[in-house]
């Protein structure tokens, strides 16, 4: 039998890759705690920036804040400066307005107190008022005071319009000249205007426009030097000269005289000249110097008893011509006699006839006023050639259309002719205002003697009411605007509240006598007080509007902070009715009286009112003879209702008062007049 022999193979093998493979499972835990701890950096990155991005964001929103904030502040303060030169310019307007109506009112008054009749006051505007559409530098105002004016000169109203328009062109020439001075130039005209009537021209149409038209050429002119106040001045100090002096001296060599020495300065160089030459008043000094140079005839001086000049003759002076009234100029005697005399002599010499001018004048001013027409003959020529070729008085339309700064005073003029002919209608009802603030100065001054303290009060208050108008008109006006705020004129309202702290209760006293207190008092303690209460707790008082429960509507946040919630009105009027149900009113009566409703009661209403049975019928029962007379007087007043209830509860008392009760026949519930049910 065969066996069978089993071996077990044992099979050895070296592993060669365990090393590799333990280092590649090392390398891998390597890059494990690697990645580990680089996801922690970028965790801990990450987180760094998203804190980063939180502040970042946190610091956009307070920029975007501040910006917004930066915003709104720039928006308030564009609002309130809107608001402080919005008030500003109203209130510039308001007083021009105020300046205007009444220079207007002013003007007209005087008109009046001139002797104009209504129709020439009314004419007068009328005519002003065309004149200013022409030159609407000039404003109707202005025009109306020329007006009177000239009326004054030429001594009816009918003259004086026909010369206004003349005026007003040299007006506006003037005021071409002179802007800087168009304040001054209505009493510069009124002076223009009395020194034309003083030279004696104004009485003549045809005179008074040449004089116009050559005092504008002038002024054209010498503008920067020469002023029509000095064609016044010249016209006033040259007295008895004026009138004698020649229009062509007057119109073109006057102008440089004026400017050289002023307007009165000339004026009394002028008289001084025309008293000397043509007047024949001078010294012995004069009279010897004259006749040295032959100007003088000796046969016509007057001399007295010592051998002094007394005077000379009209016709003394040699160049007569030159010194008739009328038609004297002395630039021409000078120039034609004086100097033509002196070069007979050999006197030639500009120092040397100076002298001699000196010796032959009486007065200084005389003196200087000849020497200048001795030795500046180039410049009076030249400057008679500069007015001779200038425009007069149709400069005016020129200067009215072209020159920005009289274009300017026309806007102000015409502003004024709106501002005076919208108010014009208003301005008796504000003189009469005026009148009577006035009178309450007067009583208050006269008050002020014996309560002082009452007064000083008074006056506090009252600015200190103006102030807060003021800053709530402010705030009202930036509430508008920004759309923030708001005081509910909170301010005004605790002004308001404070005048009985400011004695104006005393001041009230102190005009109140004994009988008006008592009257005070009887209608303090009776019902009448007490519903006119009731009747005013309808309305909102001082502070927010309110419901009829006294809670505020629609409140500001000021609102809040200032009044109560519940103003109480609930309380005070339960408390009044209560008072008056002990004056025997109840409350059906009250309320018909307070509220003022009519609700239509029917006779049972007036029942139940007055307590006359809950709706039952009354039983009565009378012994003997007796008769109830209820007598219920209806009158078309507030009261009615309270009357009849009244009427009736006292005829109701006294016939119960009246005797015990007995057998006898029904009453009657007096509606229909059916017999009441017996007593059981």
């Amino acid at each position: 039998m065969s066996q069978i022999l089993e071996a077990t193979a044992i099979i050895k093998g070296k592993d060669a890759t365990g090393g590799t493979f333990d280092a590649v499972a090392s390398k891998i835990g390597r890059i494990a705690r690697a990645a580990n701890a680089l996801n922690r950096d970028v965790q801990k990155q990450m987180s760094v920036a998203s804190t980063a991005a939180a502040n970042a964001e946190r610091h956009i929103d307070r920029t975007q804040r501040a910006q917004a904030s930066a915003f709104h502040g720039y928006k308030m303060a564009i609002g309130g400066a809107a608001v402080y030169k919005g008030a500003h310019a109203m209130r510039a307007i308001a007083e021009r307005a105020a300046e205007a109506s009444e220079n207007r009112a002013h003007e007209q008054a005087r008109m009046d107190a001139a002797g104009m009749t209504a129709h020439e006051i009314e004419e007068a505007g009328k005519l002003a008022g065309d004149i200013s559409k022409k030159f609407p530098s000039l404003s109707q105002t202005e025009m109306m005071h020329t007006a009177r004016n000239v009326r004054s000169m030429v001594g009816t109203f009918e003259e004086a319009t026909h010369v206004l328009e003349p005026l007003a062109r040299l007006r506006v020439v003037a005021l071409g000249a002179h802007p800087e001075k168009a304040e001054e130039l209505n009493e510069d005209f009124d002076k223009l205007a009395k020194g034309m009537e003083i030279k004696g021209v104004t009485q003549d149409r045809a005179k008074f426009e040449h004089y116009i038209d050559n005092m504008a050429k002038a002024v054209n002119v010498f503008g920067d030097t020469l002023r029509p106040t000095d064609y016044y001045e010249m016209f006033k100090y040259g007295r008895a000269a004026t009138n004698a002096l020649s229009d062509d001296f007057m119109l073109k060599t006057a102008p440089t005289l004026a400017q050289e020495l002023g307007g009165s300065s000339a004026g009394k160089a002028l008289s001084s000249f025309y008293t000397q030459m043509v007047g024949g008043k001078m010294s012995n000094k004069s009279v010897e110097a004259l006749a040295e140079y032959g100007l003088i005839n000796k046969d016509k001086v007057i001399k007295t008893k010592t051998g002094n000049v007394k005077g000379v003759k009209p016709g003394g002076i040699v160049g007569e011509e030159y010194l008739k009234p009328g038609q004297t100029d002395p630039y021409m005697w000078v120039n034609k006699v004086l100097i033509p005399a002196l070069a007979k002599k050999g006197v030639t010499d500009p120092s040397k006839i100076q002298e001699i001018i000196a010796a032959i004048s009486s007065q200084q001013t005389t003196a200087q006023m000849m020497a200048i027409f001795a030795t500046q003959q180039a410049r009076i020529e030249k400057d008679k050639e500069l007015v001779a070729g200038a425009k007069g008085g149709s400069a005016a339309e020129d200067y009215q259309k072209n020159d920005p700064k009289v274009i300017r005073k026309s806007i102000g003029a015409q502003a004024d002719n709106l501002l005076a002919n919208t108010t014009e209608t208003a301005m008796p009802a504000v003189n009469q205002g005026m009148n009577w603030f006035a009178s309450g100065l007067s009583w208050a001054a006269e008050r002020a003697k014996s309560r002082p303290g009452d007064i000083a009060a008074g006056g506090g208050w009252l600015a200190a009411m103006g102030g807060a108008l003021g800053l709530d008109t402010t705030l009202a006006g930036l509430e508008k605007i920004t759309g923030k705020g708001g005081t509910s004129f909170m301010a005004s309202k605790v002004a308001a509240s404070l005048a009985p702290v400011l004695a104006l209760p005393q001041i009230a006293d102190a005009v109140m006598d004994d009988h008006d207190l008592e009257r005070l008092k009887r209608y303090e303690a009776g019902p009448r007080y007490r519903l006119d209460q009731l009747a005013a707790l309808g309305g909102s008082g001082w502070g927010p509007a309110r419901d009829e429960q006294g809670r505020m509507k629609n409140p500001s946040w000021l609102d809040r902070h200032i009044w109560p919630e519940d103003d109480g009105r609930v309380a005070t009027r339960a408390r009044l009715e209560n008072e008056l149900e002990g004056f025997g009113y109840n409350r059906n009566v009250t309320e018909g009286r307070y509220r003022g409703g009519n609700a239509g009661w029917t006779i049972d209403d007036i029942r139940k009112a007055t307590g006359i049975g809950s709706g039952e019928p009354v039983k009565a029962q009378i012994e003997g003879n007796a008769t109830l007379t209820t007598t219920v007087t209806v009158q078309p007043a507030a009261g009615f209702w309270a009357q009849v209830e009244q009427k009736v509860e006292n005829a109701i008392n006294a016939f119960r008062a009246s005797g015990s009760t007995a057998k006898g026949s029904t009453g009657s519930t007096g509606q229909s007049s059916p017999d009441a049910s017996p007593a059981p």
